[in-house]
């Protein structure tokens, strides 16, 4: 009597509860819809919950087929008691902190002050829910019977499923020691965290197979997340090789399959990788296949739900964006950011790559141009031996520094690698510009600022010259930290110590640019910074020099942009002639002299040889001989 009154009292609960989550969810999509994004203290619960409403199905539907435990469901109607207690919990704070679309717009702004308060208690309702999650995932893998296996077919030997050869020429950055400390509890989960082009994958490579030299015991799994198609096709293979019962039926559901069966310690250790987690996306999708029928409850399933957390596993994670590897991992301590290379190391790749043969001062030369990034000095490398004896490294240099056409054209090739995934571009331009579309179809307003930012001197980027400076009329939910969170999470900027201050990678910085110009914008960006130093670049006197020093290197940077005539031409001009009084000022007589001489150019075609201003860059020219 008293285990039917536990089941019907789970059952219940879990009936209102899947309900009244599910409205609660659908607030948060309606304010999304309406306002444009929820806040960032919301974001989390709001993909926590449709998370949370399908481990609450799953249990359901395993306590209505009689495959749970009476041990599993005593020990879950506390956690559906708790559920009920958070998303209630959450219901208040969404009223108190939300705006409704019947607020006054006095009300909308009162409330908008004071979700900010709310930030830590969002966090705490997130976390309490995510452990509920995992108890609810648990015991629902639990309830499932183990899979029966032929006995008269030998038991599979672990083996790896890495469809890449090892990279001979592999550079250990310390980093492997790193994921090896981080991965020794049970069921952890750690990102690898960076640039595209920075390392990534190559270092989860060279995990795979180390960790198959440790332990020949161990299965390692290798599962590309650039979409829910390929995660799928990642999970049959792992059916495949371990060779799991009907994973070739046409009607299997293989997710649940590889699931169920890699959530069972009996089957033994295993290591997976999941490389290019760049999309949260990806992992809110059923990743079901079209055509298929899926009449249970686990019909459109997120692929989030069927990470295993069993003790016997764990996950290496590859991924540009940090907020999805947060979403993945549950824990910022379980990233490991990877920069680019040291110089020591990047020197020790370009040598591999080449087999030795370059000049120390044209190899420390070309590896600083290339930003240290791997992807670079690897394709850098292959063009050099490609063409070797014609080619060498100090014609490649040359050929980089020689202009924007020239090193476009070497950044864009893409000389092809086998051990990369091959729908992946081996062009470190064509790699960024990935996360370029992504920041945009998912933040445009992230992206305006990054094209503002790629304008400037790559160091010293004052955020007094960008908040404020960079969106436009269809920005209705702008927010410069939330933008500015965007670029550093996919690491195209870093930010000083105190935070008041950003800096860019060279190349980035010309990848945007070039991005800019496929697009048609860059020239409408290049007014929009000259108008900026325009407006900000002090008089060079003696009393502006502080205020002058800071700004000097994006001054200079906007040399190159020179517009083609007009008001915008005039500008310009005043940027250089200010400028160059204070380049005179220090004593730096050659910036000045270029920089007089390019106003009194501009001047003289907009204004005309006798205007005053025109008269005052000839001064100034004069005197900066």
């Amino acid at each position: 009597m008293a285990e039917a009154l536990t089941v019907v009292g789970i059952v219940a609960n879990i009936i209102q509860l899947v309900d009244f989550g599910s409205r609660v969810l659908k607030r948060l999509e309606e304010y999304q819809s309406k306002f444009g994004d929820v806040p960032e203290a919301f974001r989390h619960i709001k993909a926590e919950l449709p998370v949370l409403l399908d481990a609450l199905r799953q249990t359901k539907a395993a306590i209505d087929a009689g495959s749970m435990q009476d041990e599993s469901k005593n020990a879950l109607l506390p956690a559906v008691e708790g559920c009920s207690a958070q998303i209630n919990l959450l219901d208040d704070v969404i009223a108190e902190a939300l705006p409704a679309p019947g607020d006054s717009w006095t009300r909308r702004g009162r409330k908008a002050l004071k979700s900010i308060r709310y930030d830590i208690k969002v966090e705490k309702i997130t976390s309490v829910i995510r452990g509920y999650i995992q108890t609810l995932a648990y015991h629902a893998a639990a309830s499932l019977r183990p899979l029966s296996v032929d006995r008269t077919q030998p038991r599979p030997t672990p083996s790896s499923t890495v469809p890449f050869r090892r990279d001979p020429h592999f550079v250990d950055r310390d980093v492997l020691a790193e994921i090896y400390f981080k991965s020794k509890q049970p069921a952890s989960r750690v990102a690898l965290v960076g640039l595209g082009g920075v390392g990534k994958s190559q270092l989860a490579v060279e995990y795979s197979y180390r960790t198959r030299e440790r332990s020949p015991d161990t299965w390692v799994f290798w599962v590309p997340a650039s979409s829910p198609a390929r995660f799928q096709e990642g999970y049959r293979k792992i059916a495949e090789r371990a060779k799991l019962p009907g994973w070739d039926q046409s009607n299997v559901d293989i997710l649940r399959l590889v699931y169920t069966w890699l959530s069972h310690e009996e089957n033994g250790r295993w290591v997976m990788i999941i490389d290019n987690a760049d999309d949260l996306n990806v992992f809110s999708s059923s990743g079901r296949g079209k055509g298929k029928e899926d009449s249970g409850f686990n019909a459109g399933a997120p692929l989030l739900e069927f990470l295993p957390q069993s003790p016997n596993g764990s996950i290496l994670i590859t991924s540009r964006n940090r907020d999805v590897a947060f979403r993945l991992t549950g824990s910022y301590a379980d990233i490991i950011r990877i920069p680019p290379m040291e110089q020591a190391h990047a020197l020790a790749l370009l040598r591999n790559k080449l087999g030795g043969s370059a000049d120390h001062d044209d190899a420390v030369a070309l590896v600083e141009a290339l930003d240290y990034m791997p992807l670079a000095i690897t394709q850098a490398a292959a063009y050099v031996s490609q063409r070797a004896p014609r080619a060498t490294v100090s014609r490649y240099l040359q050929y980089l520094r020689r202009g924007d056409r020239d090193r476009a054209k070497l950044l864009n090739m893409d000389i092809g690698d086998s051990r990369r995934d091959g729908t992946a571009s081996n062009s470190i331009i064509a790699t960024w510009q990935i996360s370029f579309e992504h920041i945009r179809r998912d933040r445009p307003s992230a992206m305006r600022l990054l094209s503002l930012m790629s304008l400037f001197d790559r160091q010293g980027i004052p955020d007094s010259l960008l908040d404020g400076r960079y969106q436009d009329d269809s920005d209705a939910s702008f927010d410069f930290e939330e933008d500015l969170n965007t670029l550093t999470s996919f690491s195209l900027v870093a930010t000083d110590v105190e935070g008041h201050q950003f800096e860019m990678h060279r190349l980035v910085q010309f990848s945007t640019r070039k991005w800019l110009e496929l697009q048609g914008e860059l020239e409408g960006w290049r007014e929009k910074y000259i108008r900026l130093m325009d407006d900000n670049f002090p008089v060079g006197r003696y009393e502006n020099w502080e205020a002058c020093r800071a700004l000097f290197p994006h001054a200079e940077a906007a040399v190159s942009y020179r517009p083609g005539g007009g008001s915008i031409l005039e500008a310009w001009a005043s940027v250089l002639h200010k400028a160059a009084r204070y380049a005179k000022g220090v004593g730096n007589y050659q910036a000045a002299h270029e920089m007089n001489r390019g106003a009194l150019e501009a001047r003289e075609a907009t204004l005309g040889a006798e205007h005053p201003d025109t008269l005052y860059s000839l001064n100034d020219l004069g005197y900066s001989y």
